[in-house]
């Protein structure tokens, strides 16, 4: 008898984001957008990606994610996902106007 062989579908990466205490605070899919809060209310967006479960690109730098934890952590920066499947807040404005 020829033995089955497991064909799951592969799944998509999600890249972890955690405190630097390792607690989980969000997850994202590969490509997915957090926005950096910088101390001075300064924000960036930026697209991320999966290398490993313990390391990510976030734009064009590169970190293991409990590095990336602490550098947010000193710098007294805060990191959020942006939900990219919900409209943008100008958009869903533009729409009630037209009502």
């Amino acid at each position: 008898m020829k033995q089955q062989e497991n064909r799951a579908e592969p799944q998509e990466k999600q890249i972890r984001f955690i405190d630097s205490h390792y607690n989980l605070k969000f997850y994202i899919p590969d490509g997915g957008k957090i926005r950096i809060t910088f101390r001075d209310g300064h924000t960036a967006d930026r697209v991320c990606k999966y290398i490993d479960d313990y390391h990510l690109y976030v734009g064009n730098c590169c970190y293991h994610i409990c590095e990336f934890a602490e550098k947010m952590e000193l710098n007294g920066s805060k990191v959020e996902l942006i939900n990219q499947s919900e409209p943008s807040k100008n958009k869903t404005k533009n729409r009630e106007k037209q009502r």
